[in-house]
């Protein structure tokens, strides 16, 4: 009996905190958003369409590239990546091994980056190339704060540990942003301006925005490990015990916002290619050209 009752126990999925995965959605969509319209205005529009004879590509075209050049991009653009850094800080309460999430998203990132260079080197789709992109900025950030939770988690053990621990990361991400401040440019000049920071080494643009590194999706460790601590420091005081804080709301009016924040992966890996996929059909049945290749 008792070896029913324990296999039962495993079965028995984690709690989720659905407003976790709620902000998630939220973001992941609003990336889908923006990745599409990259790919419209800056791909297939620059590619190709503004020369094609269609009025509907043109239009769209325009649109894209004006919403990239917009107020709405230059001040939401920088709300939403919070929005996704923070709860994946947020997210390190709920997981088991942090350091294996780490590395298993480097993993994906890498593939990400291996298949983004044939696509733009071999098959032609330039601008698609991604170097050092928001899966590898997370993984890296993972992977950091996986190894400074080890010396942080002694704190369990004291009365008031997890409080502790929650300033302990707070301090970090203050830190972090102060740092940020000082060396790096900030994310209204990333979508406003040519500036960036001067490379000093080959490894600079890892940690601030460099032309050297600068990639189809490009995510520097600054100032976005701040965003991931600021979050980490809410998720022992928050969620100790990693149930959400509003059960009694949870409900099937949160399903388009809860169900791609826990695919979110999934639909930032897929986003891309099934964008530029739609947009080359779309672009074959009206004009009969792939101009877009080099």
């Amino acid at each position: 009996m008792k070896i029913r009752l324990e296999k039962q126990k495993k079965k028995v999925k984690r709690a989720r905190a659905w407003e976790l995965d709620a902000l998630r959605g939220l973001a992941i969509l609003l990336v889908v958003w923006d990745h599409v319209m990259f790919s419209v205005g800056h791909i297939f529009y620059i590619g190709g369409w503004e020369y094609s004879s269609s009025e509907f590509l043109n239009k769209f075209g325009s649109f894209a590239l004006d919403y990239w050049d917009s107020m709405l991009r230059v001040y939401g653009w920088p709300v939403f990546v919070f929005i996704f850094f923070f709860v994946s800080g947020v997210c390190t309460a709920f997981s088991r091994n942090n350091f294996l999430r780490g590395l298993r998203l480097a993993a994906v990132a890498l593939l990400v980056t291996g298949a983004t260079y044939v696509l733009d080197e071999v098959l032609g789709f330039s601008g698609t190339y991604i170097q050092f992109g928001v899966l590898h900025c997370l993984a890296l950030c993972i992977l950091l704060f996986s190894l400074l939770s080890i010396p942080v988690n002694l704190l369990d053990r004291v009365k008031n540990g997890r409080f502790i621990k929650a300033a302990v990361y707070l301090a970090v991400a203050a830190a972090l942003i102060a740092i940020n401040y000082t060396y790096n440019i900030t994310l209204y000049e990333v979508n406003t301006t040519n500036h960036v920071v001067p490379s000093t080494s080959p490894v600079t643009g890892m940690f601030v925005f460099t032309r050297d590194w600068w990639t189809a999706d490009y995510f520097p460790l600054l100032p976005f490990f701040g965003f991931f601590m600021i979050g980490a420091a809410l998720a022992p005081a928050a969620y100790p015990e990693g149930k959400s804080l509003l059960p009694e709301l949870d409900g099937k009016w949160n399903r388009f916002l809860t169900v791609p924040g826990k695919y979110s992966l999934y639909i930032y890996l897929g986003i891309q290619i099934v964008a530029i996929f739609l947009l080359w059909l779309l672009t074959l049945a009206i004009t009969g050209e792939v101009y877009f290749f080099e």
